[in-house]
């Protein structure tokens, strides 16, 4: 004898009931994964923070060196160049540190020594950190003349055919306690460029 199933039968009830269960189960384990994510994201959470602001103390000191070797430049550029008025007019030590200064009008740049002496002008780098400034984010502009074959770094002004060596010491600081604490508290950003005082062509 053949047995029919009828639509609102037990055999119904079963069925409903696993898919209810199954639901039931899939919202457990969408809670648990809910969950184990908002763990995730807040030991996560230091470290992402870290790394963005680090990576905003590592623009930051591309930006510093960028400026200082561009004011390095034209502090050495417009103490080099021939004015046919005025001749080597600009070819003067606060002339050059003026024009430092004004190409990084948004840096703080220091003169640590108004007179020059060949104390204050080295070879080239590495620079010891006694030349650095000591505050925050504040540098210092050397200037030293030099005629060819000698080393007269004591003279305040450039002839024609001399060379002009405009550097720049800057103590850079960075905003984030970790970055200040790996780089030992600052990082030191130099720039040293060196051209010859043009004479009437």
């Amino acid at each position: 004898m053949a047995v029919l199933n009828r639509p609102n039968g037990g055999d119904a009830k079963g069925v409903r009931g696993r898919i209810l269960k199954g639901v039931m189960r899939c919202h457990r384990l969408s809670y648990f994964k809910r969950a184990q994510a908002i763990v995730e994201t807040a030991l996560l959470f230091p470290l992402l923070c870290l790394l963005v602001l680090g990576s905003a103390d590592l623009g930051r000191v591309f930006y510093y060196s960028m400026e200082v070797t561009n004011a390095s430049r034209e502090g050495a550029r417009f103490g080099s160049a021939y004015d046919p008025a005025n001749g080597n007019a600009a070819a003067t030590h606060a002339a050059v540190i003026a024009a430092a200064k004004r190409e990084a009008a948004d840096l703080n740049l220091l003169e640590p020594n108004p007179t020059p002496a060949p104390a204050n002008c080295q070879s080239g780098p590495p620079y010891t950190a006694a030349y650095y400034p000591t505050a925050a984010n504040t540098g210092y502009v050397f200037v030293c003349f030099s005629a060819a074959g000698s080393e007269n770094d004591s003279a305040t002004s450039g002839a024609a055919g001399q060379t002009v060596r405009v550097t720049i010491l800057y103590n850079f600081t960075p905003l984030t306690p970790m970055a200040e604490n790996i780089g030992g508290g600052s990082i030191h950003v130099q720039a040293t460029t060196t051209m010859v005082i043009q004479g009437q062509p």
